[in-house]
């Protein structure tokens, strides 16, 4: 279980860094990484207002899915299973919930 559990720590640490670029709004609009939707897309101030309100959120998603992995590596191998699912799938709604909260905020600009 030590390579799942280093893959979630790198992509939990992955998301924190994105988290820290879009709070600081140093992520340019591009197609890989941030909040793309079409609303978000439209211009380069609604893709810094979508990412900078989800980055609170995203790095709290980093952080489970890290914390996750860490713990996984530490954990029995029979117990280390539902703990990564279960970190990934956590991390998966927070994030997807930041998203949400940030694509509200741009369409309401």
């Amino acid at each position: 279980m030590i390579v799942p559990a280093l893959i979630l720590i790198l992509a939990g640490l992955g998301l924190i860094w994105l988290a820290v670029a879009s709070w600081q709004e140093r992520l340019p609009r591009n197609a890989l990484a941030g909040v793309r939707t079409p609303s978000t897309m439209r211009s380069d101030q609604a893709f810094r207002v979508a990412n900078k309100t989800a980055a609170p959120l995203t790095g709290a998603g980093g952080m489970v899915l890290a914390l996750g992995g860490l713990v996984t590596a530490l954990l029995p191998q029979h117990t280390a299973g539902p703990l990564l699912l279960g970190s990934a799938l956590l991390c998966a709604a927070i994030c997807i919930a930041g998203a949400v909260r940030g694509v509200r905020a741009c369409r309401a600009r």
